[in-house]
């Protein structure tokens, strides 16, 4: 399979422009095929065919969480929003897919995503940034399943939750985070990946 046949399932909300501005420019370079689905947009009849199909080429999974997704819990879409989210992730976990979280820059998820794999907090858009290296790994056939880099590995210690992803950031001492599972606030006393 050479890279452009590799194919990433981008979902996302259709008002985080900025977003979805930041992660193409990211990625912009990298030579794989990205598969976006809107969350509030129309789908053609049948949509979760067309989910299904584009989720079973693909190599992962990943929501990217922009400020609107984010304000627009609780609102009129919300339901819909939810249950395209709940559907695409059930058939990536069955389909053994890589899930990723990615929030945009400054944005706290605040609904929880379980059963991911890997969590990254900001989009790095400088020129070959983290993104597009992770991107360019999909394309040369390396896979992140939780623990694929074993200092990355990440338990969340509320006991409730029990989450195991990779933790793709670098925290400084005392910098806290939301788990993206169950959404109670982690502290790193001695930092993360320093």
């Amino acid at each position: 399979m050479s890279p452009k046949d590799t194919q990433i399932f981008l979902a996302c909300s259709k008002n985080d422009k900025e977003t979805l501005k930041r992660f193409n420019s990211a990625v912009s370079k990298e030579a794989v095929n990205f598969i976006k689905q809107e969350f509030e947009a129309p789908k053609a009849a049948p949509a979760w065919q067309t989910i299904h199909d584009g989720l079973a080429a693909s190599k992962a999974l990943i929501f990217l969480v922009g400020p609107k997704l984010v304000e627009a819990k609780g609102g009129a879409d919300w339901s819909q929003i939810r249950a395209w989210m709940n559907y695409e992730l059930g058939l990536a976990v069955a389909l053994k897919l890589d899930v990723w979280v990615i929030c945009d820059n400054n944005v706290t998820i605040n609904f929880p995503l379980p059963y991911l794999s890997n969590y990254s907090m900001g989009i790095e858009t400088k020129p070959n940034g983290y993104e597009a290296k992770v991107i360019r790994g999909y394309a040369e056939g390396t896979t992140f399943e939780f623990g694929y880099s074993k200092p990355r590995r990440y338990f969340c210690p509320n006991k409730t939750c029990g989450a195991r992803y990779n933790l793709h950031n670098v925290l400084r001492k005392g910098e806290t985070i939301v788990c993206p599972s169950c959404l109670k606030v982690q502290s790193f006393p001695n930092g993360w990946q320093l």
